[in-house]
């Protein structure tokens, strides 16, 4: 079964979607059915290979996004389907920044893509240093780089591609980093992006910054962990004026896209962020 991609540009044109509706009910139906999951047969857009799942613990919940994991690379759901679509988006040599570094998907990647390039949000040089440890530690090569994607070192224009993966939403001023992120992007240059994504019109300003740099929580404070360990605090769920904001931005096109392939554990809800300058 071939990948289908459902891409939508604006909220009316998902709602009542009849194949999205059938993909939904496929997946509740799968979920019923635990023991196909557990240790189920798929093609793994990051191994390029067949592999597994991840075996299921009793009374485990099963995650369509973060979890479905493989069992080689370990990648959940999420992270395979957006590779998946860097694959289909993007060639071997085009010059691609990732805003992530010290990850065993940055390793991963670097393999396939030689133009590939990352960063962390570490101004810390000794830090950096024990993230550039680990990342030669799972296999990936090179200095780990500091950048804040709201003032992006890059010059105009340098970079054909752009990923993140679950960031945005720890980025106060998102919407100056998209404006960055258009900047830096060639013509014709593609972002890939997830983050926590509500299916409903408006994004929910969890947390904001003043100008002083005083955190103002509007709801209960949400932190998620990053891979080596650390918490870091939630700023917004978004929602579909996402797509007009990276418009806004400069942008040419802006989609929510949701790839589909059980065949590749990639079932109903795995939400992409897709823009084009």
């Amino acid at each position: 079964m071939q990948e289908i991609h459902f891409n939508f540009d604006v909220e009316s044109h998902r709602l009542d979607h009849p194949e999205m509706t059938a993909t939904w009910l496929f997946s509740q139906r799968l979920l019923e059915c635990r023991d196909v999951i557990d240790g189920m047969q798929i093609l793994c857009s990051i191994c390029r290979d067949f592999t597994r799942l991840t075996p299921l613990f009793e009374g485990q919940a099963i995650d369509l996004r973060e979890g479905m994991q493989c069992s080689s690379c370990k990648m959940s759901a999420r992270l395979r389907a957006g590779a998946g679509l860097l694959d289909h988006l993007v060639d071997s040599s085009h010059e691609i920044y990732i805003t992530e570094q010290s990850t065993r998907l940055y390793a991963l990647l670097q393999a396939r893509y030689p133009n590939l390039r990352g960063s962390e949000f570490e101004p810390h040089t000794q830090r950096r240093a024990e993230m550039a440890a680990y990342l030669a530690s799972i296999g990936g090569h090179g200095e780990v780089v500091f950048e804040d994607v709201t003032r992006l070192s890059m010059g105009c224009a340098t970079m054909d591609a752009i990923v993140s993966f679950d960031v945005l939403e720890h980025v106060p001023d998102y919407r100056k980093a998209l404006r960055e992120f258009r900047r830096v992007l060639r013509p014709g240059g593609c972002m890939i992006a997830t983050f926590p994504f509500t299916d409903t019109a408006e994004t929910i300003i969890r947390a904001s910054l003043t100008e002083s740099g005083e955190i103002i929580h509007h709801h209960e404070p949400e932190y998620h962990g990053d891979p080596l360990g650390g918490q870091v605090l939630c700023f917004q769920h978004f929602g579909w004026d996402i797509l007009r904001c990276a418009r806004d931005a400069g942008f040419a096109t802006a989609t929510m896209t949701m790839p589909w392939a059980p065949e590749q554990g990639l079932l109903y809800g795995n939400w992409m962020f897709v823009a084009k300058a």
